[in-house]
């Protein structure tokens, strides 16, 4: 006996799905940054949730590799921002990578005083989050660089690549519910 497929079934349970374009992320900066995170949210353009695996272990049984889950992994996550007209969303970001090195002291800040949480909301259609991702000790590692040219208009763009510890969401069940705003 073949499925029957009901387009009307499909859609009473599709809802439509999640959207692209709906999410909310405010940049938390650290205490040695000053930095103003409301217009810091205003300036992002886009962003992914972050990823996640788990790494596989073959072990050898009977001449086959038998594979087992091994530990998480997870991926950097990275921001795309526009840059304002004074170019202090990326003063932000270098000031913070001085916290973590100074180039002209080479003195290397303590961990706990440049690593925050970070949080990205997953938005429905009508505005209210949906899932809720937290990421524990970020720090960017990466601050992409800008395209100038003569020959464009845009609004000039550039990446943020943060490292992390993990992340976990609010739809999960881990055994301790996990504190969102």
């Amino acid at each position: 006996m073949s499925p029957q497929f009901n387009i009307d079934s499909y859609r009473a349970k599709f809802q439509g799905g999640a959207r692209a374009y709906l999410f909310y992320y405010k940049p938390v900066f650290p205490a040695g940054v000053a930095a103003d995170t409301e217009t810091a949210t205003y300036l992002v353009r886009s962003t992914s949730l972050p990823e996640t695996s788990i790494d596989e272990i073959p072990l050898a049984w009977q001449g086959f590799d038998f594979k087992v889950a091994g530990k998480y992994t997870y991926s950097d996550w990275t921001v795309t921002f526009n840059c304002d007209a004074d170019a202090n969303i990326q003063k932000y970001y270098h000031n913070w990578m001085s916290l973590i090195h100074d180039p002209t002291t080479n003195i290397y800040t303590n961990p706990t005083n440049y690593m925050v949480d970070q949080q990205i909301d997953l938005l429905g259609l009508d505005g209210k989050p949906i899932t809720k991702y937290k990421l524990f000790a970020c720090w960017p590692k990466v601050i992409g660089n800008s395209t100038l040219d003569y020959t464009q208009n845009d609004v000039v763009q550039f990446d943020v690549t943060f490292g992390y510890i993990y992340h976990v969401t609010d739809k999960a069940s881990y055994g301790v519910t996990p504190t969102f705003g």
